[in-house]
């Protein structure tokens, strides 16, 4: 059967990215930055158990989990798939079909949910041990990720300047968030309702936006 010529010449375009979506961020076009944060690794302390050699436990030390780097240059994207901390996170994103958008130039803010709240969850959205349904994710997440790139340091100016100390930001699923401080000056996501999630790690600059992390998870009631 004869290819036709478009198609061929589509193919060939794609070995040098020319099909690729015209939205996905192009990392040729990143400036290089190797300063990093680390995201400690913390859930693992709450379910380690040491496992015997000959009757001997084995080493905490020789094989703990490490912190994982964050660098300035990367994606959103590859930040939540290269950190431990974040793996039930990434997965429910994407379960959700909410992953793909933070591979693109964006910007976004990401206010990511750590392993324990995460698994706290899912045993409450399914309790026989299964999986949430993707549209329980989706409803879920749907305060974690913000339209638009909003350092800690734009954050608290924007909280301080707004009447109750408050700032709403818009979320990718067509809702808003509030972010404001506790008593100790701390940030923390609202739902406007009484319940907050604070802020564990301060933005990490990301190439397409930047990245926190929560002590807990906030999701629409």
């Amino acid at each position: 059967m004869r290819v036709p010529r478009s198609v061929t010449v589509c193919l060939m375009a794609c070995s040098v990215v020319a099909c690729a979506p015209a939205s996905r961020q192009d990392a040729f076009l990143v400036r290089g930055d190797s300063r990093a944060a680390a995201i400690p690794t913390i859930s693992v302390e709450h379910s380690y158990t040491p496992a015997l050699d000959q009757g001997r436990p084995d080493s905490r030390v020789a094989y703990g989990a490490p912190d994982t780097p964050v660098y300035r240059d990367r994606p959103l994207n590859e930040s939540l798939r290269g950190s431990i901390e974040l793996a039930d996170y990434t997965r429910a994103l994407d379960l959700a079909g909410m992953m793909a958008p933070l591979r693109e130039a964006g910007p976004f803010t990401v206010f990511a949910v750590p392993n324990l709240p995460m698994e706290q969850f899912a045993h409450g959205a399914a309790p026989s041990g299964g999986i949430p349904a993707p549209a329980v994710l989706r409803q879920a997440l749907a305060y974690s990720i913000v339209r638009g790139a909003y350092p800690a340091a734009r954050l608290r100016q924007l909280v301080a300047g707004t009447p109750g100390n408050r700032v709403s930001l818009p979320t990718v699923a067509g809702g808003t968030v509030l972010v404001g401080r506790d008593a100790a000056g701390r940030l923390v996501l609202s739902d406007g309702a009484g319940r907050v999630a604070p802020i564990w790690i301060d933005g990490v600059p990301q190439s397409n936006g930047v990245l926190y992390l929560t002590s807990s998870l906030l999701a629409p009631a």
